[in-house]
């Protein structure tokens, strides 16, 4: 989505595709025997003791949506000829062959029985040709319009009349929020509840609240202070139930970059675990070297706040493991997007990572070093990607303006906010090395 208004003013559209009765659609058989007894009225015209033996996914069977994504999923790979991207297998991208056509381009995200496609279009004339091909029943595409929006994953999509920014908003799931009652004999009960309801909410739309409702997702035997916690983010986000996020162009030919903001509280959670977050966004740097700050515009792609699962002994233990996962996701999306501008033929987007950790800068730029035997392994995995130049540069910022800083405490700086209210965001650099690129088309 954070590339999709700037390939829609290089004029592609974007569609929703929903297939009707998808499962029974899935064109494999089962491969376990599932026998079912006759429908009521049914029963009168068959023996008795009549059993039906179910050889096609049906709904309600376990297996079944496996069943039509291997079909559906095989489809656009034999038929539309795309590749899985490295960052979703749900997500494919038109390969750059010698027989594919220059004019179709098109990416592809599976849902279910909802697709959402972004291309040319000769990609959507050729997507609709080969599905008619294959007989599989569906409705007819809708295109995002200023006046049309889409329902997809649970988030409306929206765009805006002038361009070409789009908005996604959660589409009904805060609607259903209530605050959980502490008196109430089944408090636990509504706490799971309410907190699933807000997680999905923000692991879709809204990031500020992604750090609360981790962190009670790990009460399993919930206490006062953690609903009255709970409710506090619920109530925000029952107040904010338009609060969501908003996609800019973004200039893919001169300085686009993708940054990922890293970020590790060490034990602040209530079993003295420490908290990783990361923060990934597409955009546009603007650097002024007079007073060492840089500027960016851009998308959020993804982010994160997770408990992490290793024993930490150390602040800079607990900056590691936030670097680790933030390094992981974003090399997964780096190389997805290279599929993407090679099939453009645009520039390769370089990865910067940023830190606020002079001690984990430290050790991966100068050479610094470690005497937790734990760390040594990670860092010499950074180190080496740093030096192999699969991270383009890594930056140390001032930590008041590091906005994975919201994914990690309660408290946090507004980074973040500052940057979800108008996809801007202003950094100011602690240190970084210069260093040589080279860009390829």
């Amino acid at each position: 989505m954070a590339l999709a208004p700037a390939l829609l003013q290089r004029g592609m559209t974007i569609e929703l595709r929903n297939i009707t009765q998808a499962y029974p659609q899935a064109q494999t058989n089962l491969k376990r025997t599932i026998l079912a007894r006759l429908p009521t009225e049914l029963v009168s015209r068959y023996p008795e003791g009549t059993l039906l033996h179910v050889i096609k996914p049906l709904y309600g069977i376990a297996e079944a949506g496996v069943h039509w994504w291997a079909t559906y999923h095989g489809h656009h790979y034999k038929e539309l000829n795309m590749s899985t991207s490295t960052y979703d297998p749900c997500l494919l991208i038109t390969n750059a062959d010698a027989d594919a056509d220059a004019d179709s381009f098109g990416l592809v995200g599976m849902q279910t029985d909802d697709t959402l496609m972004l291309g040319t279009a000769t990609f959507s004339s050729l997507e609709e040709k080969k599905l008619e091909k294959a007989q599989f029943r569906s409705k007819p595409k809708t295109v995002l319009t200023p006046d049309v929006q889409l329902d997809f994953n649970g988030c409306t999509l929206t765009m805006d009349n002038d361009d070409a920014i789009l908005n996604l908003r959660q589409k009904g799931q805060g609607g259903k929020i209530k605050l959980v009652d502490i008196k109430a004999s089944d408090c636990a009960q509504q706490y799971t509840e309410q907190c699933a309801r807000g997680a999905y909410i923000a692991s879709t739309c809204q990031p500020e609240a992604t750090f609360d409702l981790s962190i009670a997702a790990q009460a399993q035997q919930p206490s006062n202070e953690d609903i009255t916690t709970l409710n506090k983010r619920l109530r925000w986000q029952m107040e904010n139930l338009n609060r969501g996020l908003c996609y800019v162009p973004v200039n893919l030919v001169d300085n686009a970059k993708l940054m990922v903001f890293v970020d590790g509280s060490f034990a602040n959670n209530k079993d003295l675990s420490s908290q990783l977050g990361f923060i990934l966004m597409l955009v546009n740097e603007f650097a002024d070297n007079t007073d060492n700050t840089f500027t960016i515009r851009g998308n959020v792609i993804h982010y994160s706040s997770t408990k992490c699962k290793r024993v930490t002994r150390s602040v800079l233990a607990s900056k590691i493991y936030g670097m680790i996962n933030g390094f992981d996701i974003g090399i997964a999306i780096a190389t997805t997007l290279r599929m993407i501008t090679d099939r453009l033929g645009l520039a390769t987007v370089p990865l910067v990572i940023c830190t606020d950790s002079y001690s984990l800068y430290e050790c991966l730029v100068k050479l610094g070093t470690t005497k937790e035997k734990c760390l040594m392994i990670d860092i010499m995995a950074l180190r080496q990607s740093y030096e192999r130049c699969k991270i383009t540069e890594i930056r140390w910022i001032n930590g008041e303006d590091n906005p994975a800083d919201a994914l990690t405490k309660a408290s946090p700086n507004c980074a973040l906010e500052r940057f979800i209210d108008g996809n801007e965001l202003t950094v100011r650099i602690e240190g970084w090395v210069q260093r040589p690129t080279t860009s390829s088309r």
